[in-house]
């Protein structure tokens, strides 16, 4: 688990900034930005969505374990987003396969059944029999 501060640091350092830098732009002296980076010292909200905003990240990014990715869908069309969904599903479905199926024509005929699944799925920018926060369960790819 990757710390707050190392996030910090490897973050100014990716936009080469100093840490008197950093802390101008947050508002904070040069031995607070040390603090944040030796994990001594923990921001304050404010102080971590200014940060947020100097890096170009959100908050949960710094925040969160860094094995879960965020994809922003900010600007998107709700049916943009179901693609999106679906795209994501499809891939995690085909990882899961590689390791329970050998032969790549399986994986791919797999993979176009539910393509195929999905795509009648879609109707009027939502996926028909699925309400706002609930999760779609396919039965056909259950292992």
């Amino acid at each position: 688990m990757v710390l707050l501060g190392k996030k910090i640091k490897d973050l100014r350092n990716t936009y080469r900034l100093t840490q008197t830098e950093l802390a101008f732009k947050v508002g904070v002296t040069k031995s607070t930005i040390a603090a944040y980076e030796n994990n001594s010292r923990t921001p304050s909200f404010d102080i971590l969505i200014k940060l947020a905003r100097v890096f170009h990240v959100t908050t949960d990014s710094l925040l969160a374990d860094a094995s879960e990715t965020v994809i922003r869908a900010r600007n998107l069309t709700d049916e943009q987003i179901i693609i999106l969904d679906t795209m994501i599903e499809s891939f995690q479905a085909a990882n899961l396969l590689k390791g329970a199926v050998d032969s790549e024509a399986a994986i791919a005929d797999v993979i176009e059944k539910y393509r195929e699944i999905s795509a009648g799925k879609i109707r009027g920018g939502r996926k028909a029999g699925r309400k706002d926060g609930e999760k779609r369960i396919d039965k056909s790819l259950e292992l």
